[in-house]
């Protein structure tokens, strides 16, 4: 079967399940490595709505699933924007993005979902970006602004040029960002000692960059805030420490009404896989949220970065790509 889209005709590829079809209504290149891809309904109905922080799954090609937060503003609900990085030494999603996505294709994505999402109560929100990490940032900027919030933005990166969306925060944000870029003494200027000493106690902290970037600010942010307000979002799983020995364990499928028997050399998701029970799965490192499953009999080691520790501490939820249980038996809802 063909479509024609924009005026090409292109095969339609069998969609996957729980997937929204979109097509490529724009892209361009908006800073150095970074392509800004305009998506859109083939039909020209809204798009389903998000909420500041969001991220979708956009399947770039069969078996190739990469994340990207929605840039835009929460409020326009007629597209999506997302920037992507251009990453030489990835591992080839954002390459394909570069080139083999043309304007006029048609793709597909997951409904937005959101582990990172913005206190629209608080008397004072800090949005602290370090390159591509802008991204979710920006979205929040929208919203708080709409809102009427006192928030303030700092925008951290090697240079202008490769700092994406400059010219649109100026114009929209104004006096409430502040660009750090290295080439023009952001290195230097970046004292987060300083921008943390005269916050309210109530400030809520928003970061997302690079996983040593934001290691800093959150280490600097620890000095005075406390951790519930410290909010980040991972692009890559940084290093675990202490992550303990994988063993063995028994693993009943509730729903399934199924025993399985998980070895120490495989994950859940493998050993669901392999048993043909169907669980949703992107990232398989435990940053996307996708797979997030309730567990209610059972003792799990986190290896994820998208559950709080609240929702840790509860020991309802957890994400069966890359944790696993210590205790000889897990009980899930599936």
């Amino acid at each position: 079967m063909l479509k024609r889209l924009f005026g090409k005709k292109i095969a339609e590829p069998s969609q996957p399940k729980d997937t929204l079809a979109i097509i490529v209504a724009a892209k361009n290149t908006i800073a150095d490595k970074v392509i800004e891809l305009e998506l859109r309904d083939p039909e020209g109905k809204n798009l389903p709505s998000f909420t500041a922080g969001s991220h979708i799954d956009l399947h770039i090609a069969p078996d190739v699933v990469r994340q990207y937060s929605l840039a835009n503003n929460p409020a326009a609900s007629g597209r999506y924007f997302c920037a992507v990085l251009i990453e030489e030494e990835g591992t080839g999603g954002s390459k394909a993005v570069e080139e083999d996505i043309h304007v006029g294709d048609q793709l597909y994505i997951s409904p937005p979902r959101n582990h990172f999402e913005l206190n629209e109560s608080a008397d004072l929100s800090l949005l602290i970006a370090g390159g591509i990490g802008i991204t979710p940032l920006l979205a929040m900027a929208y919203r708080l602004r709409e809102l009427g919030n006192n928030f303030k933005l700092y925008y951290r990166a090697r240079s202008r040029s490769w700092a994406a969306y400059t010219e649109l925060l100026e114009r929209e944000f104004g006096e409430s960002i502040e660009f750090l870029f290295s080439d023009e003494g952001g290195r230097e200027n970046f004292d987060l000692e300083k921008i943390f000493a005269d916050v309210p106690q109530s400030t809520m902290l928003y970061t997302c960059g690079g996983n040593d970037f934001m290691d800093v600010v959150i280490e600097a942010a620890r000095k005075t805030l406390p951790e519930g307000q410290i909010h980040l979002e991972h692009f890559h799983p940084p290093e675990i420490e202490n992550a303990g020995e994988d063993r063995a364990f028994e693993l009943y499928c509730e729903k399934s009404d199924r025993t399985l028997h998980v070895p120490a050399d495989k994950t859940i998701i493998e050993v669901l896989e392999e048993n043909g029970i169907d669980i949703p799965i992107s990232c398989t490192e435990g940053v996307c949220g996708s797979c997030i499953t309730r567990f209610s009999e059972g003792e799990v080691e986190h290896r994820d970065f998208v559950l709080s520790e609240s929702e840790k501490t509860k020991k309802q939820l957890f994400t069966p790509c890359c944790s696993r249980a210590t205790s000889s038996r897990l009980v899930m809802d599936i």
